[in-house]
């Protein structure tokens, strides 16, 4: 049947419909017996009864908004049509997430759960049968005005804070009229089959398709819905004769290979990104359609036919494709880089009918956003594509924007590695008795969980993954390519989860903003947590990591006695073991190496936590007994050396990676939304700020004898900067970003600038003018190192290369590889001895030491054959530090870390290869460099940063050290 456009939802029953037909089932299973069977049924006379007798309650308070209480329900679409026919909107609520603020927006609250207590001193009960109905009984009409509002469905803030999304009449009832163009003709008994829950919108437009088109809902049991247990699903379908089914391809994916019984279907996959290659050969005379639209709501939307793309190639690899605009909607890119043409996703729908509110969610705000509802124009959906006008789908997606990580210098998207890394796996499983269901990447460290159905040996799990990266496209850690036949975690909406400690302990307090320090420094009680969810959080804790329920009562304690980041961090180290042990079957022998040396002792003296990834490396100044340091959650704090105690903090609106710089009385930094910050350094009070153009990942350079410093940015220019702020000169040298530390010569007379687009220059510290230039070195992350005794200037590459030039006239003297090669994130760091010995930290793992008269290789070290910690996704080295002893004659040590957390003490010999040791394992990856430190006479004290959002100082006995060492 064909619908006039636009119209209301409720407006969209088919005529065919009789008083007899079932127009609503539910399904129930017996997991003992892994069967299932029909509950109950609701026929459509009895439907429309119940309806209409819902919407004649609630017109005299209409319009308003209804809450809706909801748990799996046979009346969950009475409740929903009855309170559009009232001239109403809806706001569907799981039975355990309901706030008292919430219950303010409500003019009246339809109670679909048992287990729901809805207050007295709000609402009195009006109904209940076939379900509860209260209205409000404090005297307050929450009345709304006039609008096209049909629901509102509330955000967990995956892409941004939690939000309340308004949605209207046209916006939905727009993709129900598209989607009946796609469907049959509906036979008497054919059904939808509705997997997603009603807090989830895709569900609201899939009933009302089935009602559109003479299909009944079928709907799975509380037990079905929250199991998603592929085999019953298929014996739901099979059984209740369900011919169209929208779901997520990771529910999709739970259905068994060639399941019996199985007739023609009608599939359309969204909220998650799809390949065509993913589609099951066994299923070729299944239609399948590709669904997109915004993370928060299902109502604006593309479509593509994904069987018309089965032989298309994507334009990049792991591109997922988007088709084009469904009905009266648009869709476009913006935004878009000339260099790659990734650029923005925007949507709009013809009339609006969208709009957003943030906490607070009040009546007021509520209102407002009704008044822009007709108004929306494009709305960013935070997700990046790249455009193929020849293809069936002109549109193709990467990823979210949330979910981009960089590794060496490289972007990924991480929903591209994904379908890459299906597709591979479907290509090569195809032949072999496994079946691929899902893949899932996390960041931090970036790790790849695969989901593969059938028995999974360890010989068979180790040579499919030695295959799978031999032919991956972005490097990824062996030991992090996780293969098992486990399940991986649905949210309520059938969407793939990560799956950690950490999130697990944050989501038992409701939403918390990571910036917000507060959270890391209060206790689970201050945080709201009552001792039911502290039972309930271990309890969730121990279930899903076995190893956590012989430290049961230490977790409890720590939980109310501690701040909730020392009790995550307790229950993530505990956690460790269950890590470990998933691991026995990826990681092989030959990686199972030597820990941390027991017998190198190592206090923690203090931790002190910024609120996020401490990358930045330490600045300390001795007189004021201090420690500078920022994180990526834009705090910057002064900490006092001996105890680290904050002495003050300081916020900016912007991630900091930037190691600070002393300058006079103020601390420098640069962020990544481009700006250099100078605070006084007594009092952390803001003295200037200087835009820079571009993101600053590198510490300014103080000019000695001067007031003044350099610094790079990607805005592609260097900045001479007094100490009031003012930019005494600008330098453009080859365009190209700049995030190396720049080198000034003793004399003040000359810095040394390298760039990302291979060129290294000298240029005139007093005018800013270039001196003399080289090119295509290849992308330089370190400082250049001067030589000043040999008159050479040393610069190692990303790809690799060390570069010995002239200081005076940038003539080559010699270029060097080192075996294995690897690219160099760090300066060469001259060791005290004459000719100066250079080490050289490269991304293989190993330690080298260069001659600086011809750079040929006098030791090399690797220290890559010390275990990597659980988790990590690189295990590369940071920069070396060299800390002379105060003994004559004896060797200086040198300290480094690994990205996984190791941090290494070794001497600094020049010509003997020392032995590198781990004294320490941090709790996390760290990026920043190690500061070490003579603070008393017999202790060597390391200052570095963490990626568990803190700063630590460690000490070290330098007896312990020698005995290692």
């Amino acid at each position: 049947m064909c619908f006039k456009w636009p119209c209301s939802l409720h407006s969209l029953v088919s005529p065919r419909w009789l008083s007899d037909d079932v127009v609503a089932e539910m399904w129930t299973s017996d997991p003992e017996f892994l069967s299932i069977r029909k509950e109950e049924d609701l026929i459509f006379s009895d439907f429309f009864h119940f309806a209409t007798q819902l919407a004649e309650r609630l017109r005299p308070l209409s319009p308003t908004l209804v809450g809706i209480l909801w748990s799996p329900s046979l009346y969950t679409l009475v409740a929903v049509h009855g309170i559009l026919l009232s001239s109403s909107a809806f706001l569907p609520l799981s039975d355990c997430n309901c706030s008292s603020e919430m219950l303010k927006l409500f003019g009246a609250i339809v109670c679909l759960s048992t287990k729901s207590n809805v207050p007295d001193d709000y609402f009195k009960c009006v109904q209940t049968s076939p379900f509860k109905v209260f209205t409000r009984s404090d005297g307050i009409l929450q009345r709304l005005p006039p609008s096209d509002l049909a629901y509102c469905i509330t955000t967990s803030g995956s892409t941004g804070s939690p939000k309340l999304v308004l949605t209207g009449h046209s916006c939905a009832s727009a993709n129900v009229v598209e989607l009946c163009t796609r469907l049959p003709p509906a036979a008497n008994t054919s059904g939808v089959f509705i997997t997603a829950p009603l807090t989830f919108d895709a569900c609201i437009i899939q009933f009302y398709l089935g009602l559109a088109t003479h299909r009944r809902a079928v709907l799975p049991s509380a037990s079905l819905l929250f199991g998603m247990e592929g085999k019953l699903l298929a014996q739901v379908i099979s059984s209740a004769n369900i011919d169209t089914w929208q779901c997520t391809p990771s529910v999709f994916g739970r259905l068994p290979s060639s399941p019996a019984g199985l007739k023609h279907l009608w599939i359309f996959l969204g909220g998650e990104p799809c390949s065509p290659a993913r589609l099951p050969r066994w299923a070729k005379d299944w239609r399948f359609f590709f669904l997109y639209g915004l993370t928060e709501v299902s109502a604006w939307s593309s479509i593509v036919d994904a069987n018309m793309l089965v032989s298309e190639e994507p334009p990049r690899v792991g591109a997922t494709p988007l088709g084009v605009a469904m009905a009266h909607s648009q869709i476009v890119l913006k935004d878009i880089d000339k260099k790659t043409g990734i650029g923005q996703v925007y949507t709009a729908r013809e009339g609006g009918g969208y709009a957003t509110i943030e906490e607070p969610f009040t009546t007021v705000r509520l209102s407002a956003a009704l008044q822009q509802m007709p108004n929306a124009g494009l709305v960013a959906t935070g997700d990046f594509a790249t455009t193929s006008p020849a293809s069936q789908s002109p549109l193709w997606f990467l990823g979210r924007k949330d979910r981009v990580v960089k590794v060496h210098g490289r972007k990924c998207h991480l929903e591209s590695l994904e379908t890459e890394i299906l597709e591979l796996l479907t290509s090569r499983v195809n032949r072999s008795r496994h079946h691929v269901i899902n893949c899932r990447c996390e960041v931090h460290p970036l790790r790849a969980h695969v989901q593969l159905g059938g028995d999974l040996s360890p010989k068979e799990a180790d040579d499919i993954r030695q295959w799978l990266l031999q032919r991956l496209t972005f490097p990824i850690s062996s030991c992090n390519l996780i293969l098992s036949n486990s399940l991986l975690s649905l949210n309520a909406n059938g969407k793939v989860v990560d799956k950690s400690v950490r999130l697990a302990c944050l989501s038992s307090i409701g939403p918390v903003d990571e910036n917000n320090e507060q959270h890391y420094q209060l206790t689970f009680q201050q945080l709201g947590g009552s001792s039911l969810k502290a039972m309930h959080l271990v309890e969730s804790l121990t279930s899903d990591w076995p190893s956590l329920k012989v430290k049961k009562a230490l977790l409890l304690s720590t939980l109310f006695s501690r701040p909730f980041a020392e009790f995550i961090q307790a229950a993530q180290e505990s956690a460790l073991t269950d890590v470990e042990g998933a691991g026995e079957l990826l990681v092989s022998g030959a990686d199972k190496r030597k820990r941390t040396r027991p017998d190198c002792k190592v206090d923690i003296v203090w931790s002190a936590v910024l609120g996020k990834c401490v990358d930045a490396s330490p600045v300390v100044d001795a007189a004021m007994e201090s420690v500078f340091i920022g994180s990526h959650a834009g705090v910057f704090k002064r900490l006092c050396l001996r105890t680290g105690e904050v002495i003050w903090s300081h916020v900016v609106r912007s991630r900091i990676e930037a190691t600070a710089c002393l300058i006079d009385d103020l601390v420098v930094f640069g962020t990544l939304d481009g700006n250099l910050h100078a605070l006084r350094a007594a009092d952390g009070v803001s003295a200037w700020t200087v835009e820079m153009g571009g993101a600053v990942k590198s510490s300014p350079t103080l000019v000695p004898n001067s007031h003044q410093m350099l610094v790079g940015s990607h805005g592609r220019h260097v900045l001479a900067i007094d100490g009031r702020g003012h930019t005494v000169w600008i330098a453009n040298l080859d365009r190209s970003p700049i995030v190396a530390p720049i080198t000034v010569d003793e004399k003040s007379e000359f810095a040394f600038v390298g760039t990302l687009g291979g060129g290294l220059h000298r240029i005139n510290v007093r005018l800013g003018t270039t001196d003399w230039s080289v090119s295509e070195l290849g992308p330089i992350f370190g400082s250049p190192t001067l030589l000043s005794g040999l008159g050479r200037v040393v610069v190692t590459t990303a790809d690799g290369g060390v570069y010995c030039l002239s200081e005076s006239r940038g003539e080559r003297i010699w270029m060097s590889t080192v075996i294995p090669k690897g690219g160099f994130f760090s300066p060469p760091v001259p060791l005290p001895h004459y000719p100066p010995i250079l080490l050289l930290a490269n991304q293989s793992g190993h330690l080298h030491a260069l001659a600086s008269t011809d750079g040929s290789v006098a030791w090399s070290v690797d220290c890559g054959g010390v275990e990597r910690a659980a988790g990590a996704h690189t295990a590369f080295l940071t920069t070396p530090r060299v800390a002379l002893q105060k003994q004559p004659k004896q060797p200086p040590l040198v300290v480094f870390a690994r990205t996984d957390g190791c941090l290494f003490v070794c001497m600094g010999r020049a010509t003997a290869s020392p032995i590198p040791h781990v004294v320490h394992q941090l709790p996390s990856e760290t990026f920043s460099v190690p500061l070490p430190l003579y603070l008393e006479p017999s202790l060597l004290s390391i200052l570095i940063g963490c990626r568990d959002n803190t700063v630590s100082r460690l000490d070290i006995n330098l007896k312990d050290i020698f005995q290692v060492v």
